[in-house]
C-alpha cells in the first residue's frame, strides 16, 4: 500500500488522530517488500491468504476502539491468531524524492512508522477477539523494530571473572592462611586432687620425669660424644640400639635438653636440633622434607628439599652458620631397597665443611651388618651404644621414683609388677601401663584406697584376657610356633615385614628345638592363612608362595604372656 493511499483512507474514515510512532525503522523503499514478506512468514501466513498481514492492510483497518492500536483475528477452527498491522509513513512520497535529490546520488533511508503489539496464541481462547502477547520471532530484519516494545525479558547476568579454584585446607594450614582450632571443652578438666589421680598421671607414658634412673652411664656416653663434636666443630655419627622400652629416645632427648640449656648460658657452642622419627613419615624420602621444615620453616617437595640439603652440606660456597644435631629415631623404617636416604643422611657428616652430628636409634644391635650395605655401614662408623633390657630391680626403681610422694602403692605390688615384666621383655612402658591399670581398678573402690597385690593381679588378668591374647591361647601348637617364628625373624632382622621363606626356616629350627615334628611348606602356609584370617598376622593376599609377605599384627609381649601361661 502506498503512502498516499493510506493517507486517503485515514481522511475518508475520519481518523484525524496522527499515528504515534513507537520505533522508527530506516528502511529504503526497496526493502519494504522484503519486510512484508518477512511479516507473512513470521506469522505462518502466505501473501495470497486472506488473513495475511498484507491482505489485511490492503483491505483497510477494522473498526476498533479509540485507544486500540492493534486488532487480533482469531480462527477458532484452527486455534490460530494473527495480528493486524497498520503501516504509516512519516513523510510523503514527494518529500522523500526531494530529500533524495538534495543529498545527491546517495539515497537516505526513509523511516517507516508502524504500530504493533507482540502477541502469542493461547491454548484456550475466550469467545471474541482478545489482545494477547507472545514471544517475538527471531528475525534479523524484524527483531529490533517490529517486535521490540521496550520490555524485553532480562537476560541472566553472567559472571565477569572466573571463580578461583579453592585451595586445599592442608595447603592453607602450611602457608599460615588459616590456623586449626581445637574445639572448646564442655567442662573443665578434673584436677589431680587425690593420691590415686596423681599416681595415674605420673604413670602415664607421656609424663616427662625430671631425671632418668638406671641410665646414668649411657647418659654420660652420649653427652661426652656430642660435646666433643661441638667443641671440635666437626661432624660424626653414633648408632644406638636396644629392645623397645629401654629408654633410648628418652635418654637422648634428656641429653639434648641439657645441651640446649648449656648453650644459652654459653657453656657449649650454640647449635640447631632436628628430631626425625621414621614412624611419622609416609615414605622414606619425606625425611628430606621434614629436615628442611625444621631448619627453615618451609614446606617443599622432597626433590627441592634434597637439592637444598645438598647445597647446605656439600657446597663450599654456603658455609654452615651453626652446627646441627640430627636425631633419627626408628632407623629401620626409612631403610629401603636402594638405601639412598640412609646413605645421604650418613654421608653428609663425612664432609669437611659440614658440622652435622647424626644420632641414629634402632631396635636391633646388628642392623648395620644385616640390613645396610657396606658403603652405608662404613659411614655409620664404629661409635655404637647398646641399651640392655631392664632388670626387675631397675623396673622397681623406675616405678618407685614415678610414685614418689603419692603413698598410694604397696611396695610388694610394685615388686610383683617388676618381676612379671622383667621375666617377659623388660619393657618399662609395659610396667607403667600395668601399674596405671591397677590404680584405675583401686580408684573404683575409693579415692583413698591403697593399691595392693590383688589389684595388680586383676590388672594382669585383664591384660591376659584381652581378645588377642585369648585368641593366641586358643591357637594350635603349630600356629603358636609360627607366631614365635615370626617374632624371632623380626628381632633378628630388625624389620617388621618379613617373607615366608625366612619364617619357614625359623619355624623348622623351633620345631627341632622343642621336639615337634617338622611340617611341609603347604601346611605352614595353611597355618599362616588361618592366623591372617584371625588378624593376628597381616599377609599378602595376592601371593601365596615362598615370597609371601608377613607382618605381625600383635604385640610380642601379648604372645609372650599367652604362651607363658600355657
Amino acid at each position: 500500500m502506498s503512502t498516499r493511499k493510506s493517507l486517503r483512507l485515514q481522511k475518508s474514515r475520519g481518523d484525524t488522530t496522527p499515528a504515534t510512532p513507537i520505533h522508527q525503522n530506516f528502511y529504503s523503499p526497496r526493502l519494504r517488500s522484503s519486510v512484508k514478506r518477512n511479516l507473512n512468514s513470521s506469522f505462518g501466513a502466505s501473501e495470497h491468504e486472506s488473513l495475511s498481514p498484507t491482505k489485511l492492510l490492503k483491505a483497510g483497518p477494522s473498526p476498533a476502539k479509540k485507544n486500540e492500536k492493534i486488532t487480533l483475528v482469531i480462527d477458532k477452527k484452527n486455534m490460530t491468531c494473527r495480528p493486524l498491522f497498520r503501516y504509516e509513513s512519516s513523510e510523503s512520497e514527494d518529500d522523500y524524492v526531494s530529500r533524495s535529490r538534495a543529498v545527491g546520488k546517495r539515497k537516505v533511508k526513509s523511516p517507516v512508522k508502524y504500530t504493533h503489539v507482540n502477541v502469542s496464541p493461547k491454548k484456550t481462547v475466550n469467545k471474541g477477539v482478545e489482545e494477547l502477547h507472545f514471544t517475538p520471532v527471531k528475525n534479523k530484519l524484524l527483531e529490533k523494530d517490529v517486535f521490540y516494545d521496550g520490555c524485553r525479558t532480562p537476560r541472566t547476568p553472567r559472571s565477569s571473572g572466573k571463580k578461583a579454584t579453592p585451595r586445599s585446607t592442608i595447603k592453607q594450614i602450611r602457608e599460615g592462611t588459616i590456623t586449626p582450632k581445637v574445639q572448646s571443652r564442655t567442662k573443665a578438666m578434673e584436677l589431680d586432687d587425690t593420691p590415686l589421680k596423681v599416681a595415674r598421671s605420673h604413670l602415664h607414658v607421656s609424663y616427662v620425669p625430671t631425671d632418668l634412673p638406671c641410665r646414668e652411664k649411657e647418659h654420660e656416653d652420649i653427652l661426652s660424644f656430642l660435646e666433643g663434636k661441638l667443641f671440635d666443630k666437626c661432624g660424626g655419627c653414633m648408632y644406638i640400639s636396644g629392645v623397645p622400652g629401654t629408654g633410648k629416645t628418652a635418654t637422648v632427648t634428656s641429653v639434648v635438653n641439657h645441651l640446649l640449656k648449656a648453650a644459652k648460658t654459653g657453656d657449649v657452642p650454640n647449635f640447631q636440633y632436628v628430631n626425625l622419627n621414621g614412624m611419622k613419615l609416609t615414605e622414606p624420602r619425606q625425611a628430606y622434607v621434614e629436615i628442611v621444615k625444621q631448619l627453615t620453616g618451609k614446606t617443599v617437595t622432597w626433590e627441592q628439599a634434597q637439592s637444598t640439603l645438598e647445597e647446605i652440606f656439600t657446597k663450599k660456597a654456603k658455609k654452615m652458620k651453626l652446627p646441627i644435631i640430627l636425631l633419627v629415631d626408628e632407623l629401620d623404617i626409612i631403610c629401603t631397597k636402594r638405601q639412598d636416604v640412609v646413605y645421604n643422611i650418613l654421608d653428609w657428616p663425612t664432609k669437611s665443611i659440614t658440622q652435622l652430628i647424626v644420632i641414629t636409634i634402632a631396635n636391633t644391635m646388628d642392623l648395620p651388618e644385616r640390613l645396610l650395605m657396606n658403603r652405608v655401614t662404613s659411614r655409620l662408623g664404629l661409635t655404637r651404644l647398646t641399651f640392655q633390657a631392664y632388670t626387675h630391680k631397675q623396673l622397681q626403681e623406675i616405678v618407685t621414683k614415678r610414685l614418689f610422694g603419692t603413698n598410694s602403692f604397696n611396695p610388694d605390688a610394685v615388686q610383683l609388677v617388676a618381676r612379671k615384666v622383667a621375666s617377659v621383655s623388660g619393657d618399662a612402658r609395659r610396667a607403667l601401663d600395668i601399674c596405671r591399670r591397677a590404680a584405675e581398678i583401686a580408684e573404683v573402690e575409693g579415692d583413698d584406697t591403697l593399691v595392693s597385690m590383688s589389684h595388680v593381679n586383676e590388672a594382669l588378668k585383664a591384660m591376659i584376657t584381652q581378645p588377642k591374647v585369648r585368641a593366641i591361647k586358643n591357637c594350635s601348637r603349630l600356629e603358636q610356633y609360627v607366631l614365635q617364628a615370626v617374632i624371632s625373624e623380626v628381632e633378628r632382622t630388625g624389620i617388621e615385614e618379613t617373607v615366608f621363606s625366612n619364617v619357614y626356616q625359623m619355624l623348622v629350627s623351633l620345631c627341632a628345638v622343642n621336639g615337634f615334628n617338622s611340617v611341609s611348606c603347604t601346611i605352614a602356609l595353611r597355618a599362616i592363612s588361618k592366623l591372617g584370617a584371625c588378624r593376628l598376622l597381616l599377609v599378602d593376599q595376592k601371593c601365596h608362595d615362598l615370597d609371601e609377605r608377613i607382618i605381625l599384627n600383635v604385640s610380642p609381649d601379648d604372645v609372650y604372656y599367652a604362651l607363658k601361661e600355657e
